[in-house]
């Protein structure tokens, strides 16, 4: 008798349990549904923030390029109706992998703007070249061929190899814009 006594309390324990596990996931669903949207917003608010950072424009249209293998996203940067620039984020290796470099090419083919969004970097190393003027350093380059650390853009001492990651993600971003962007503006105009 003890036995169907301790049988029966489990079953009411897990019965129990899966009542509060379903409301707790219901509960959850119904607060994430709610508050996806409003996320969204805000997440999208602050990459057009970002954007803005490396390139003047009032908003920003997503585009895909390259074949399956291997996809570029990149953004058109649009200001009053006209497409004047482009923005590429990159992921690079400067100290550490993890560096996502966000770089602006005006539409005239000249570097508008440099940024770090995301890194791995030893604590203090992205503050030092961006402190030190690293980015300003490729404001009105062209982009018409592969910037060199050293040659065509000062590093910053201490900090070498995170101004080289960031050099290296400017020009993949030049290559992308290269390869996929300049070649169709140049089809367009002949």
């Amino acid at each position: 008798m003890k036995n169907n006594i301790n049988i029966k309390e489990i079953v009411i324990s897990a019965i129990i349990l899966a009542v509060i596990a379903g409301g707790v996931t219901t509960a959850l669903a119904a607060t994430n549904a709610l508050t996806a949207p409003v996320i969204a917003a805000i997440t999208d608010q602050a990459e057009t923030k970002a954007r803005q950072q490396v390139i003047d424009a009032d908003s920003f249209e997503k585009h895909t390029i390259g074949d399956n293998e291997s996809q570029v996203t990149y953004y058109a940067a649009i200001k009053g109706g006209d497409v004047v620039g482009y923005v590429f984020s990159v992921s690079s290796t400067g100290k550490s992998s993890g560096l996502v470099v966000m770089t602006g090419i005006s539409a005239n083919g000249s570097i508008a703007g440099v940024s770090v969004t995301s890194d791995n970097e030893t604590a203090g190393y992205v503050n030092k070249i961006k402190n030190a003027g690293l980015f300003d350093r490729f404001l009105g380059k062209p982009s018409s061929k592969k910037l060199e650390l050293g040659t065509d853009i000062d590093g910053v001492s201490q900090a070498t190899k995170t101004s080289k990651g960031v050099t290296d993600g400017v020009n993949k971003a030049i290559e992308y814009y290269s390869t996929y962007i300049k070649e169709v503006q140049d089809d367009e105009r002949t």
